[in-house]
């Protein structure tokens, strides 16, 4: 099934891409578009961002489905989802 990654923010700044679109399993969960969209995009991100080692992202991400709410990673997709991927903003 097709699912959109969608970046924001500084997240789009280093993936170069506003958009991308994931061939995944049936039964696929946010949690692999994740790790698919780090595979292809982690290099590009900052330190602490994307771990290549664990291939997961640090806890500055969230995720989100386009025109929904916060959604984490078991949430299952379905074809044609749009997830959101956004860094956590920090203040001082």
């Amino acid at each position: 099934m097709e699912v959109k990654a969608v970046f924001t923010g500084l997240l789009r700044h280093y993936a170069g891409t506003r958009e991308d679109t994931f061939e995944l399993p049936e039964g696929a969960v946010v949690a692999d578009l994740l790790r698919e969209a780090g595979r292809r995009y982690g290099a590009r991100f900052p330190a602490g961002v994307w771990d290549a080692q664990t291939e997961s992202f640090g806890n500055i991400v969230i995720t989100g489905r386009k025109g929904g709410g916060v959604i984490d990673g078991s949430e299952a997709l379905q074809p044609g989802d749009a997830v959101m991927i956004i860094a956590k903003l920090a203040g001082g």
